[in-house]
């Protein structure tokens, strides 16, 4: 039983050993970098008229709107996320396609980006109306210094089916290495109507960050410990 504890208290030392350094990387690169990706900055829409989305470069009547706004839009109830504020963007009032988008300068990060040691993660909440099949696309697009587009990747649209047919939001995450010589990385908010005379895609709670890319070595450790980990739950079992 001695040699057992041992066993797992050495294991979980290689694991905590080599999950450290990837959590300070990840407390001190992994905050969201999109301005007002909640739609809190500014009020919000009690009607689903159009607004002023700080933070963002707004085409075709993109909005932000209350939740339990009149006319049918998400209440606090519906499917969508447990800290979702008071607003979430839609579409816009009789705008087949609206769109908002930011620049996220990526300078601060361009050492380990170049060194291909930085990866991204992308997020969020789209959704939709009721049985309308109209949707919302996030999208990431990496730029070089010269406005190139290296790279893109996008949170695909909510299907009605995912939505069970109901007005509400679904969770989207996407991540990924970033382009070794990105400098910039452009916030992509696409609202696409495709019934009905209001551009019902709806989204909240958009997300990108920067985190390192693990070590070989580190991976190796955690997957050492973990072995250490399920070969000493093997003879704690044996000896009972």
């Amino acid at each position: 039983m001695r040699f057992v504890k041992a066993a797992m208290v050495f294991s979980m030392a290689g694991v905590f050993a080599c999950a450290a350094p990837a959590n300070a990387a990840t407390a001190a690169t992994g905050q969201n970098l999109i301005v007002n990706g909640g739609a809190e900055a500014g009020a919000g829409s009690h009607d689903g008229g159009t607004v002023t989305v700080p933070g963002w470069t707004v085409t075709g009547g993109l909005t932000s709107v209350n939740y339990g706004a009149s006319g049918g839009f998400p209440a606090p109830a519906d499917a969508g996320p447990q800290n979702r504020g008071k607003n979430f963007f839609a579409g816009g009032v009789n705008m087949p396609a609206s769109r908002a988008v930011q620049v996220i300068d990526l300078s601060a990060y361009s050492g380990a980006i170049a060194g291909g040691q930085s990866q991204f993660d992308l997020s969020g909440w789209l959704g939709g109306y009721a049985t309308q099949s109209d949707n919302a696309t996030l999208t990431a697009v990496f730029r070089d210094k010269g406005g190139k587009t290296l790279f893109s990747q996008s949170l695909a649209p909510v299907s009605v089916g995912e939505r069970g047919g109901l007005t509400g939001l679904v969770y989207r995450d996407s991540h990924g290495l970033i382009p070794a010589s990105a400098a910039l990385v452009d916030i992509v908010l696409d609202m696409s109507r495709v019934e009905g005379s209001y551009n019902d895609g709806y989204a909240d709670n958009l997300s990108f960050s920067v985190t390192a890319v693990p070590e070989p070595s580190s991976w190796a450790m955690l997957g050492a410990g973990l072995a250490m980990l399920g070969f000493a739950a093997r003879k704690r079992r044996q000896s009972v």
